[in-house]
Formats: C-alpha cells, sequence, structure tokens
C-alpha cells in the first residue's frame, strides 16, 4: 500500500489535466474525515505545473499539495469544545485538514485562508468529501483583512521566516481575535518542533507577547511516527 504523509493512500483520483493536477485520496480515519484530497507527490504536482504552462503564469509552490506532519498534528489536536459553535480562521491552510476538521467537530463557520489556488481547490474537494460547508478565501496572511466575530484561529507550518513573517502573523492574528465586535479570542499555531527558520518560534512568541497573548507551548507527539511538532495555544481576553 502507497503511504503519502504517513497516512495510506486510498484511491489515484485524476493523473492530471490541463486544467486538474494529478492528486490521490488519503485514508482520513484518524482524523475522524471520510478521508482527504492530495496531490500524489510534490515532484509530480510541479511537473504537471510546468508541462501545463501553469508554473509560468502562476509561479505556484509545489509545497502546497503535501499533508504536513504540523498540520496533521493541528487536526488531531482540536476537540469539540474548543471548535463547537465558534467561527474559525485558519491561516495559511493549504490543504485546509485542520479547518475542516474543526467544522466536522461542530465549529459554526470556517474559512480556509491561503495564496496557493491548488491548495484551495484540494481543500474544497477533501470538504465536499466529508460533506462539510467551509469557505475559502485566495489571499496572504499578510493581507487579510478584519473579520468580525473570530472566536479561534489555526496556523500550522506558516514560521518560515524570523522577521517579516513572524510580525505579520501575530499582527494578523491579533487583528481578527480582536477586530470588530470581539472581546478576545484563540490561536493554535502548530510547528514543527526542530522549526521551519531558526528563531522564528521564539520571534513569533516574542511578537504575540507584545500584542497581549498569553501562550503555553506544548510539544505534541502523537507516536504516529510523523515528525514531532510543538503547539503553541496563544489567548487574547
Amino acid at each position: 500500500m502507497r503511504v503519502v504523509g504517513g497516512l495510506a493512500v486510498m484511491t489515484r483520483l485524476h493523473e492530471g489535466s490541463r486544467t486538474l493536477p494529478p492528486m490521490v485520496q488519503l485514508d482520513g480515519r484518524g482524523f475522524g474525515l471520510e478521508g482527504g484530497i492530495v496531490s500524489s507527490s510534490a515532484e509530480e504536482l510541479w511537473d504537471w505545473a510546468w508541462a501545463t504552462g501553469y508554473a509560468e503564469r502562476y509561479d505556484p509552490d509545489p509545497s502546497c499539495g503535501t499533508l504536513w506532519a504540523a498540520a496533521q498534528h493541528l487536526a488531531l489536536s482540536l476537540r469539540e469544545e474548543d471548535v463547537r459553535g465558534k467561527n474559525v480562521v485558519e491561516l495559511g491552510a493549504g490543504l485546509g485538514v485542520p479547518g475542516i476538521v474543526a467544522k466536522r467537530l461542530g465549529a459554526a463557520d470556517v474559512n480556509l485562508i491561503d495564496r496557493e489556488p491548488l491548495a484551495l481547490h484540494m481543500a474544497m474537494a477533501t470538504a465536499e468529501l466529508n460533506g462539510v460547508s467551509v469557505r475559502a478565501t485566495k489571499a496572504d496572511f499578510t493581507d487579510v483583512t478584519q473579520q468580525e466575530g473570530v472566536d479561534l484561529v489555526l496556523a500550522a507550518d506558516v514560521l518560515y521566516d524570523e522577521k517579516k513573517c513572524v510580525e505579520a502573523l501575530a499582527t494578523t492574528i491579533e487583528s481578527l481575535v480582536l477586530g470588530k465586535n470581539n472581546n478576545g479570542g484563540r490561536a493554535l499555531v502548530a510547528d514543527p518542533a526542530g522549526g521551519r527558520a531558526h528563531g522564528a518560534r521564539d520571534a513569533f512568541c516574542e511578537a504575540a507577547r507584545r500584542r497581549g497573548a498569553r501562550i503555553a507551548e506544548t510539544p505534541f507527539d502523537h507516536k504516529s511516527g510523523l515528525e514531532p511538532t510543538v503547539l503553541l495555544d496563544l489567548r487574547w481576553n
């Protein structure tokens, strides 16, 4: 059985065409999902993008179709009491698995935000496969405008730069949870234990604390064989 990102491939959905990238369906039962739609591999996605001219037109990120360990751990960490009845935004959502799990657990509204339309296409396919309705917004998280009523922000694998990125992320999260008509909120940010970029996690925590956040940092190892992850639990109230 073929495995992608630690999960078994159930079905190869599409070999790729002029409009659709190569995609497979993964076994999503570990997350309480029927399955998840991802690219068959970063290499195949990149080959498809160049063969179809998509790469020249849109400059895609070939890793966008990969379900990374931090996103899997974030999805596994969610509990019904974290999300039921709440308005949730996932920043840098990629394939959107944490946000879709949140919706399955009873979130009132979920908005998946990412700059890469290919990833959002697969995320919406996963939502459809699992019978849930979520929204998708094509935007970089540095450009997200203030939204009303955001209770919980999710993000995984987004701390990739210790300067510009972390300041922008901290500012965006603060604006979402303390925006118009908001009295405070929470963010869950998952980052590889070794860090995507040296010093980025510490710099992000410092930036968030300057903006009034209280932060709990918890190692997360689900004994899954995946890369260990650190979960940051940020709260404003």
